[in-house]
């Protein structure tokens, strides 16, 4: 488990956890398809930086797919959802491997991330050609000393104060931002819109889409709660959420995107019968 303060409100922190196409550009910008090994999934997504996109509102909150070709006649996916009230889970490596995200607001401008994932997990993102990581890629979190006031805990020494640590030279030579890790790039981009953006600037695409319907569903369980008290999904049906999961895969190009979704599933959770031997 990893916990990050975040400088910015929750809602502008979680939306760049379910935007798929983001990791193209802002983590593996610099990286070229002959850079990456043939059997490497991030190869179809950096030989194509403008996936398609799927999406559902779903019983626990919105499901999006992204996909791309891969080899003739295949489709490369990419699955995540978000979840009542503040959870993601992104598409990192097989559905097997459980990962859960929380954005959780301390105020309006105070976000407290935290990352859950199996104790052991492989890292996702592979070793390149040449056997180094992509640049910039580090994992890893490094935290200013905790101090005693309300914001004094899990700050990264990563801040809006140094610029995130950018490293202009690296920038220009080996890195598509500078920026030294993966969570860093991520809260650089997210903090730098401001403890709070003035959505009347933006101009939404097509990869937006799940973005949108995320707002559209909390915006619309709001409205329903202040109405008549409509209970929001999750409170009273937790269980809802045990049998969601994400990941990144490969399928014949034929098979349509929910049943390549349901073909996962039955392959990475077991029954509960099975569960408990």
């Amino acid at each position: 488990m990893h916990l990050v303060q975040c400088e910015c409100n929750w809602l502008q922190a979680l939306e760049g956890d379910i935007d798929t196409s983001h990791f193209g550009f802002l983590h593996t910008g610099s990286v070229q398809p002959d850079d990456v090994p043939p059997d490497s999934l991030m190869r179809w997504t950096v030989v194509n930086r403008a996936p398609e996109y799927h999406m559902n509102d779903t019983s626990y909150g919105t499901m999006y797919c992204a996909y791309r070709p891969a080899e003739p006649g295949q489709t490369y996916w990419r699955f995540a959802n978000f979840l009542f009230p503040f959870w993601t889970q992104t598409p990192q490596g097989p559905f097997d491997r459980v990962n859960t995200r929380a954005w959780v607001p301390m105020d309006d401008t105070h976000t407290m991330f935290v990352s859950l994932s199996w104790r052991g997990s492989p890292t996702s993102m592979r070793p390149l050609k040449n056997g180094q990581m992509v640049p910039g890629s580090r994992l890893g979190f490094d935290y200013l000393p905790n101090t005693t006031d309300w914001y004094g805990r899990w700050r990264l020494t990563q801040n809006p104060s140094n610029d995130w640590m950018i490293d202009r030279v690296a920038q220009r030579t080996e890195s598509y931002t500078g920026i030294p890790s993966i969570h860093g790039q991520d809260q650089g981009v997210t903090e730098s819109m401001g403890p709070i953006t003035d959505h009347a600037f933006e101009n939404l695409g097509p990869s937006d889409i799940m973005i949108a319907r995320t707002r559209r569903r909390l915006l619309r369980a709001a409205r329903a709660f202040a109405k008549d008290g409509t209970v929001p999904p999750g409170v009273d049906e937790p269980g809802i959420y045990t049998a969601v999961r994400s990941g990144d895969f490969v399928t014949d190009a034929k098979i349509a995107w929910r049943d390549a979704y349901e073909m996962q599933m039955r392959a990475a959770v077991r029954p509960l019968a099975q569960a408990a031997e």
